[in-house]
């Protein structure tokens, strides 16, 4: 962003026709350049001048970025600079850049219409975090269990999560867990956090529930649609999350549903089923059949009719950018003031802790996704286990031979896990995959080993991101040795 404004490569019209705050931006881009962070990225400031001039002369190009990049200090707006790049550069919205894409049924509607559609509408208890889609972070519910007050977290209802190996801070988590008067799981398994429940509700495998894939629709690069009925009935006692959800929801008196369709069925007594929504929701959307008025429209008749899918036809479109903008005049805001007060966060970062050299990265593996496939004995073939990456140079310089055990240590905890020397890795990172580390009812997966890296996340909810936060597991300040 610093070159393209110092060297006026900015697309001027695409700025003053989809945004506001361009000059604003400009002043705050230009206390950055690139040489004042090639120490800490590893990039060459040269490297960076270039890449800013080939993107800001392309014909077509687009800037991505994803979880991986929102980890870090400043993650929330690491990826608000990474769109305002695409915008600056004259790419968003725009064939060959940043596109929308299209789902078969109105989501963003049905967002706004469900009052889910929020940023800092309410704020967090502890830490005074802003709410982000009706969430809050994650890294605060140690805290939320065991502050005494008005608000204070005493039940918890868990579903097809695992806190306790996924939240910064276990060992705190672990004993606030023990104070909830109540601690519910919804799982496959008994696994870390359901051994801590006082009920664990079974729930279906994908093999024994329908499938409509809604929060991925409109991520298809060729956009299509599909429904996939159950193909065996559950096993033993097992329910789908909404069936068990709806079930304590009516018994303890509480409506179900957050908009127009769900309330009005709640009050008819029908159950809001997704099978329901979806019949009733899809002849509405963009493709839809409009209830039999649109010849040849998308419908769930349809959909159970064609199980391989069906592919839509000219969704991904672009000059739509308007009508996607919240704010009343359409335009996206470049300097909005939480993204102005959190540059200035970044200004005054202060530097790494002395005596951890190295930056820790996470890392997702093919068969380990998360922390839930460990337990399959399919997918853990081979003798497969945990091992943190190294560069060949850093192993020499640290003393770490390859498959030896070696600790990593941080300034908030510290493991032991198998050295995996190899060049893929760049010099001065460490990649360990998260997610192992199991103590829970899964036997294999117990047994397989491993170590929770988020031992070596910050566990003080004041080291969560401000503008919406998110967990700093990347770029941690590791030092490694022989165990």
């Amino acid at each position: 962003m610093h070159v393209i404004f110092a060297e006026g490569l900015e697309d001027a019209a695409a700025c003053a026709r989809q945004a506001t705050g361009a000059d604003r931006l400009r002043e705050l881009a230009a206390g950055f350049a690139p040489e004042d962070g090639e120490a800490r990225s590893g990039v060459p400031a040269p490297a960076v001048r270039a890449l800013a001039r080939d993107l800001a002369s392309a014909e077509r190009a687009v800037v991505y970025g994803r979880t991986g990049t929102c980890l870090g200090r400043h993650g929330t707006l690491t990826a608000f600079l990474i769109d305002a790049v695409t915008l600056v550069t004259g790419n968003l919205d725009r064939p060959g850049g940043a596109v929308f894409g299209t789902a078969p049924m109105r989501v963003e509607e049905i967002l706004r219409l469900s009052g889910l559609a929020t940023y800092g509408r309410t704020r967090s208890r502890v830490g005074g975090y802003p709410d982000v889609l009706g969430t809050f972070p994650a890294g605060v519910m140690a805290e939320e269990i065991t502050t005494p007050g008005p608000g204070r977290l005493r039940a918890l209802l868990v579903s097809a999560g695992n806190p306790l190996l996924s939240v910064p801070g276990s060992a705190a988590l672990d004993a606030a867990l023990d104070e909830l008067d109540l601690l519910v799981c919804i799982d496959l398994y008994v696994g870390d956090t359901g051994r801590k429940a006082d009920y664990v509700l079974p729930a279906t495998t994908f093999l024994e529930r329908e499938v409509f894939p809604l929060p991925f629709l409109q991520n298809h690069l060729t956009p299509f649609v599909t429904w996939t009925e159950a193909v065996v009935p559950p096993r033993g006692e097992a329910r789908q999350e909404w069936e068990i959800t709806y079930g304590l929801a009516q018994r303890m008196g509480l409506g179900i549903g957050a908009f127009g369709p769900q309330r009005l069925a709640h009050r008819l007594g029908v159950r809001p089923s997704p099978r329901r929504l979806v019949d009733v929701l899809l002849p509405t959307g963009p493709s839809g059949d409009w209830y039999g008025l649109r010849r040849g429209g998308l419908s769930l008749r349809r959909l159970r009719a064609a199980p391989h899918g069906i592919v839509l036809a000219g969704h991904h479109r672009t000059g739509t950018l308007r009508r996607r903008i919240l704010h009343k005049d359409g335009r996206v805001r470049l300097a909005p003031p939480e993204i102005v007060a959190e540059v200035g966060r970044l200004a005054a970062a202060p530097e790494p802790p002395a005596g951890f050299p190295l930056r820790l990265i996470g890392l997702r593996e093919i068969r380990s996704h998360n922390s839930w496939m460990h337990n399959a004995p399919a997918l853990m073939r081979g003798g497969r286990g945990q091992s943190a990456r190294i560069s060949p140079k850093d192993a020499a310089e640290h003393g770490i031979e390859d498959g030896a055990l070696c600790r990593i240590t941080s300034p908030h905890g510290s493991i032991g896990i198998p050295a995996k020397v190899t060049d893929e890795m760049t010099g001065g990172t460490v990649a360990v995959p998260h997610g192992w580390g199991h103590r829970g009812g899964w036997r294999r997966a117990n047994g397989a080993g491993g170590a929770n890296v988020n031992l070596l996340a910050s566990p003080d909810p004041a080291d969560l991101e401000r503008l919406a936060g998110m967990a700093w597991l990347n770029g941690v300040p590791i030092r490694i040795a022989p165990a």
